[in-house]
């Protein structure tokens, strides 16, 4: 049954129950946020490098590679974390009435399932950028592109 709510102009506004597919888009929103930023760092760590290409795309690459190993290990341990100190829990602004076993296997879940998807990812671009690399090469006059 859909939740009657008082909206702005006084008119009833009525929402649907919160459920596993509205948690999950607030863990992705939240996993996303958090990889745009580790992503805006490591760009700016590649155009600080952007003299030497070959310098900038390894860097890049560790920097990508350090990041789906951090991804990795949160979804590791996305399970076990209380629920309740996760960013997704504060964006829920009508927590479902469910016991807290089951909030915490949802919410935990559904972080863990978006951390192994953007590790994954992660790990592609990580290899994409060793590709590049050794396409460019290493510096001039060497002949080991690693």
């Amino acid at each position: 049954m859909a939740q009657r709510d008082i909206g702005r102009n006084g008119r009833p506004v009525y929402r649907r129950p919160m459920g596993y597919d509205d948690i999950r888009q607030y863990a992705e929103l939240s996993v996303r946020r958090g990889c745009g930023f580790a992503l805006m760092a490591i760009v700016t760590a590649m155009v600080g490098f952007s003299g030497e290409p070959w310098i900038a795309v390894r860097a890049g690459a560790v920097f990508v590679l350090i990041a789906s190993v951090v991804l990795y290990w949160r979804g590791r341990h996305a399970r076990q974390r209380n629920f309740r100190h996760t960013e997704v829990w504060l964006m829920i602004e009508d927590a479902p009435a469910l016991p807290r076993e089951r909030l915490q296997a949802m919410i935990g879940g559904a972080l863990a399932e978006v951390y192994f998807r953007y590790a994954r990812l992660a790990a592609y671009v990580t290899l994409a950028m060793c590709l590049i690399d050794v396409v460019l090469g290493g510096p001039p006059g060497s002949a080991k592109a690693w």
